[in-house]
């Protein structure tokens, strides 16, 4: 009888892993966007390395929950990326750090920061890495990198 997912997620080593992995992310995205002095949408595809890396390290089954926990944790990867890109410029204005600006704009002034900062470029790799963290975490596209054949 096969095992159900949580089991195998150990989830006390996988959660804490995922949201040092998001808040690493974001931190490199900021330091990427500051320094091309741009919204560096390229880096949208890492965040899905870092939301299924976690769950590959802990062996999670593949399967729906993987790929959904996938899915979530690179949402939130982008989701706060683009919060504190959108923040680096009022925070460079008034001389504050990116962390503080995010915490005072308000969500509409920081939901259009974020629609005039992204290009439809930048919108692609977000949709790309979406679809990158889904099929990663559901187990398909991962055994068809290496070419060996799953045994029957």
């Amino acid at each position: 009888m096969p095992t159900p997912a949580w089991t195998d997620l150990r989830p006390l080593f996988v959660l804490p892993l995922l949201l040092l992995g998001v808040l690493a992310f974001d931190g490199a995205w900021l330091a990427a966007a500051a320094s091309t002095n741009g919204h560096a949408g390229w880096m949208a595809p890492f965040a899905a390395l870092i939301g299924f890396a976690p769950l590959w390290l802990a062996r999670a089954a593949p399967g729906s929950m993987r790929a959904l926990l996938a899915l979530l944790a690179t949402a939130t990867a982008l989701a706060l990326g683009n919060w504190l890109v959108a923040a680096l410029p009022i925070g460079q204005a008034m001389g504050q750090f990116p962390l503080e600006a995010a915490r005072r704009i308000g969500p509409d002034f920081g939901w259009m920061l974020i629609r005039l900062g992204n290009r439809p470029s930048d919108c692609l790799w977000t949709a790309f890495a979406l679809v990158l963290a889904g099929l990663f975490g559901r187990g398909d596209a991962a055994g068809r990198l290496n070419g060996r054949r799953r045994a029957p």
